[in-house]
């Protein structure tokens, strides 16, 4: 089903056009894992393929569902819910990605950034100064985290190893060809996991 916004109203359709659902919320998403977010009021909740409303209009901000888990934010943090809306990681981070595939989701506390798994263990410590929180690309991209230390950028696999030197300017993840991008004196690098760095891919 496709969310669509007619005459300011909004409802989910068919692949042939047909109204399934009819909705009177702000805003929406698309379904994810039997699940759509949607906003009334600047409070935002779950629907299901019904139209039922799952986990109530409560949080200031979410993401869809990935992996099982939602993350959501009340009065400035975040935590992670599950599908019946059971809080299973606290709201009390500072900031959070969502869960790779690998199962680590980055949180932000105290100003640090670390990643934890879905029983809200520490994997890896909360030590670095930012990391490349983008949810597409997930956490971890192609088994690596683009991550900085000390001013400087550098990437470490999912046991915290550094993989590639924290050397760079700025740095993006790795894309599906296993090449990640690093900025160093101004200029543009595709970077191997051996670290060699290539102006072309």
């Amino acid at each position: 089903m496709a969310g669509v916004k007619s005459n300011g109203e909004l409802s989910f359709i068919d692949k042939t056009g047909k109204v399934v659902i009819s909705l009177k919320y702000d805003d929406n998403s698309r379904f994810s894992e039997g699940l759509a977010l949607v906003k009334l009021n600047g409070k935002f909740g779950f629907i299901d393929k019904s139209g039922k409303l799952i986990i109530p209009l409560k949080y200031d901000a979410t993401s869809s569902f990935k992996n099982d888990l939602a993350k959501v934010s009340l009065n400035g943090k975040y935590g992670f819910i599950d599908k019946i809306g059971k809080i299973v990681i606290p709201l009390k981070y500072e900031n959070a990605s969502g869960f790779s595939k690998e199962g680590l989701a980055g949180i932000k506390l105290n100003g640090k950034w670390g990643f934890i798994d879905k029983m809200n263990n520490i994997v890896i410590p909360i030590k670095y100064e930012d990391f490349s929180a983008f949810d597409t690309p997930p956490t971890f991209s192609e088994g690596l985290a683009n991550v900085k230390l000390n001013g400087k950028w550098g990437f470490i696999d999912t046991k915290d190893n550094l993989i590639i030197p924290y050397k760079y300017e700025t740095a993006n993840p790795p894309d599906k060809s296993s090449l990640a991008g690093g900025r160093l004196n101004n200029e543009w690098f595709y970077i191997g996991r051996d670290g060699t760095e290539y102006y072309e891919p």
